[in-house]
């Protein structure tokens, strides 16, 4: 499907009365412990707070969660991520592996897995292998078959705790960008997005931290 890119800054209140008009906050997991050997660390200590901030800056945006839905990648610092707010909502929160970090080549041990993603930082989504190509098309196929129609109850929002690849995957898709980093997006960083009549917009970038940051 065709994707397009707007500067359009619509507030969900406007968006609440737009009925073909979806939107999706990108967000990435807080601080995760950093580790060699243990392949799904969860968050340090000021990631945990970050994640408090980050409840309470949400909750604002989106008083008591109404029409607002929550999915995570399976990750822990995904998870850890969205706890507080998931508390404070009493919601519910769905795992979804479409919005995993990116796989690691075949042959490429987890102690490896650190200079693999120095590399990729400066390299471009064509020299992807096919598993890490299906894995980025999964999620913009993910995020495109978003809608506003629930089991039992309508959105407006969507909100996707995930990672730094798969913001950037998405981000350089609706640029129609090669580039794989678009952008360094901080922990806890909300890039937001729209999703009308099945094409993506990109609407504002998450804030950004001032030093490259690998993608853990």
């Amino acid at each position: 499907m065709p994707l397009r890119i707007s500067s359009r800054n619509t507030s969900h209140k406007l968006l609440k009365k737009a009925d073909d008009l979806h939107q999706i906050l990108l967000i990435r997991h807080g601080e995760a412990a950093k580790s060699s050997t243990d392949d799904d660390p969860g968050l340090t200590h000021l990631g945990r707070r970050q994640a408090e901030i980050l409840a309470d800056d949400l909750d604002r945006q989106f008083p008591d969660g109404g029409g607002v839905r929550l999915i995570s990648s399976p990750k822990a610092r995904a998870i850890q991520t969205a706890t507080p707010l998931v508390q404070r909502w009493q919601c519910r929160l769905d795992k979804s592996p479409k919005v995993i970090e990116i796989p690691s080549p075949a042959g490429v041990k987890l102690a490896e897995r650190g200079g693999w993603i120095r590399t990729l930082l400066n390299s471009h989504w064509d020299s992807l292998t096919p598993l890490q190509t299906e894995w980025r098309m999964g999620i913009t196929d993910y995020l495109l078959q978003l809608s506003s129609h629930g089991e039992n109850e309508e959105f407006h929002t969507t909100l996707i705790f995930c990672h730094f690849m798969v913001i950037n995957s998405i981000v350089a898709t609706i640029r129609n960008d090669l580039q794989v980093v678009q952008f360094h997006p901080d922990y806890t960083s909300q890039t937001r997005l729209f999703l009308e009549q099945g094409k993506l917009s990109l609407a504002e970038l998450g804030q950004e931290k001032s030093i490259d940051n690998l993608i853990q």
